[in-house]
């Protein structure tokens, strides 16, 4: 589109330096316009790129604001997931540690109840040892001491029917059993015997309608001295009875001889009785008894007896019997001595002859 007429005529190249710079200018004249083209070109190309630029981060713009607010309620939406996670973890971690608490608290509740158990048990087996020991150890029997103990020993035997074929017997301390009792009864009888148990029904209902008046209950006791031939014998006949017995070794032994004896016993039945210091009120007690089936005279007393017994008190007729008895022994030991002095005597004349 430019023109350059270039005349060579005018122009004296004399020299190669003036050659290269009228290429130089025709270059210069020629790059010129070649230059502007090419600055409004490179104007046109940046506003073209500045604009598609300025669209491009629009474009980026919108396209990171919609990442953005998608990431967020992603990410609200896996914290809100991990909030209730983390809430039901929690309940149950919670749930799991108070069970792990109650189990805790129930196993040291019974390991402390066990603890507590054992340690009552073994101080229940502390103190209970003890006791089983001075249980297992026979108590001594107090020290007693009166004229029915001279006559009857330490202890009496009582029967207690626990039903229709069995029979418990008890012992009793003779002092005790017969405290508060105005009439002692001895009763001499056996079970092979055909009169005494003829008249030992009698005797029961007697005894039980004595025991039973009133002003006067329970005053009346009997003391069985058998005559059996054995233990089974004693047993069985002594069902038939409410009252005490002599236990039977003592009943069958020396006690027993001693008994009959001291109270004149021929035969049996025979029913001594006594009174409440063991002085003999009758020793026909047997035959009373058919005679006054009612005991309006019991215990048939004597005039003088009931006078004493009326005026006297108890405690000095008791210390009166045990000195009277007491001279009565010494007297007899001397005589004992006296005779046995004789019978030497008699017997050293006898040899010197």
């Amino acid at each position: 589109q430019y023109s350059l007429s270039i005349t060579l005529s005018t122009m004296t190249i004399t020299r190669p330096r003036n050659l290269i710079l009228l290429s130089v200018a025709a270059l210069a004249l020629l790059s010129a316009p070649l230059l502007t083209h090419a600055q409004d070109a490179a104007t046109a190309t940046a506003d073209v790129v500045e604009e598609d630029v300025t669209d491009l981060g629009d474009v980026v713009g919108d396209a990171m604001a919609d990442i953005t607010e998608g990431l967020k309620e992603e990410v609200e939406e896996e914290v809100e997931d991990l909030d209730a996670v983390a809430s039901v973890e929690s309940s149950e971690s919670e749930e799991e540690v108070a069970e792990a608490v109650a189990d805790e608290t129930t196993t040291a509740a019974t390991t402390t109840e066990e603890s507590a158990t054992e340690s009552n048990t073994t101080e229940e087996q502390t103190q209970q040892q003890p006791q089983d020991e001075e249980e297992a150890q026979p108590t001594p029997p107090p020290s007693q001491t009166g004229p029915f103990i001279d006559l009857f020993g330490d202890v009496l035997l009582s029967l207690e029917m626990v039903d229709e074929t069995h029979a418990q017997v008890h012992q009793h301390y003779t002092n005790e059993v017969l405290s508060g009792k105005k009439v002692v009864g001895l009763y001499f009888s056996a079970d092979w015997c055909g009169p005494c148990r003829q008249f030992t029904p009698d005797l029961v209902n007697f005894y039980e309608k004595m025991n039973a008046r009133r002003g006067k209950k329970d005053e009346f006791e009997i003391i069985w001295v058998s005559r059996c031939r054995d233990v089974d014998s004693f047993g069985q006949y002594f069902t038939h009875m409410k009252w005490l017995a002599l236990p039977p070794q003592e009943a069958m032994g020396q006690r027993g001889q001693y008994l009959g004896e001291k109270f004149k016993v021929k035969s049996i039945p025979t029913l001594v009785l006594l009174d409440e210091i063991g002085n003999v009120i009758t020793l026909d007690g047997r035959n009373k008894i058919p005679m006054d089936k009612a005991g309006v005279g019991f215990p048939w007393r004597s005039p003088m007896s009931v006078l004493i017994s009326t005026l006297v008190p108890k405690s000095f007729r008791l210390m009166v019997k045990s000195q009277i008895q007491g001279v009565l022994e010494k007297a007899k030991a001397v005589l004992g001595g006296a005779v046995a002095r004789g019978g030497g005597a008699a017997a050293a004349a006898a040899a010197a002859r």
